[in-house]
């Protein structure tokens, strides 16, 4: 005789994510161990696959070089190794000055006044853009920096250089009464001491300028890599973006539509 009221059936418990989470992983490894077992690997165990060193890309030559190196990130040195780049600028240009002294015929002036107007003299841009080269590499050597100056970053630094002081030393002729007609090859000529104490103050002025205005004048001048171009999303027709296409089912997605999938079957039936 069946019982007058019959326990009701609790309904079925829908397991959290921590177990949805557990099942999918029991279930994957054994999936995993079936398929070594095919496959004939011993004792059901996925094989582990060392890593292979990759292999030294050759290095960039050419113009592909130098499309590498503008997008490498602007790092600027400390302002303790720009110091030291215009200290060596400075030591630079009285050396190659005092090497093209010897080179000249005819009359020279005095070897102190030459190195004070070398910058005066036709070879004067080429002099400030060479020991500006030849500087950073000396630099780099000593500051120990990660990164080297460009070829177009080292010479914009003799290109400042000479300009500040070309503009300074035309407003020292003015000053002492030799502007109008006065050339830039008549400082050479100077001989008097307020006219050499002159020479010396431009000298120095135009490398303390350098350290002030080059390395914000660089940041702002210098060539900067193209912008990323990503693509935009699609539109359709009412200019409302596309539905993203929905992708394949995962297995936990899977278990959580079992239960439901079986209780609209019972009801089905019933």
């Amino acid at each position: 005789m069946p019982r007058p009221n019959p326990p009701r059936k609790r309904p079925r418990r829908r397991p959290d994510s921590v177990e949805r989470n557990t099942r999918a992983e029991v279930a994957l490894t054994r999936q995993t161990a079936q398929v070594n077992e095919k496959n004939g690997s011993s004792g059901g165990k996925q094989q582990s696959s060392a890593k292979q060193p990759a292999k030294a890309k050759p290095p960039l030559k050419g113009a592909a070089a130098r499309a590498q190196r503008i997008n490498e990130p602007f790092v600027p040195w400390a302002k303790r190794s720009y110091a030291i780049l215009v200290a060596l600028m400075a030591a630079g240009e009285l050396i190659i000055g005092g090497l093209t002294y010897f080179t000249y015929s005819g009359s020279k002036p005095p070897l102190a006044t030459f190195l004070l107007g070398v910058d005066a003299g036709s070879l004067g841009p080429i002099i400030a853009v060479a020991a500006a080269l030849v500087a950073a590499q000396f630099a780099k050597y000593i500051t120990k920096e990660s990164r080297s100056l460009r070829f177009m970053e080292s010479a914009m630094a003799g290109v400042i250089q000479y300009f500040i002081f070309f503009a300074l030393f035309i407003g020292l002729l003015y000053l002492l009464g030799l502007g109008g007609t006065a050339s830039a090859s008549k400082g050479l000529t100077i001989s008097e001491p307020l006219e050499l104490a002159g020479l010396a103050i431009v000298d120095i002025a135009s490398f303390v300028g350098t350290y002030f205005i080059y390395p914000p004048l660089y940041r702002r001048m210098r060539i900067k890599p193209p912008p990323s171009r990503t693509p935009r999303p699609a539109k359709d027709k009412g200019g409302t973006d596309a539905p993203a296409p929905k992708g394949s089912k995962t297995m936990v997605d899977k278990m959580d539509e079992a239960p439901t999938t079986n209780q609209e079957a019972k009801d089905t039936t019933a």
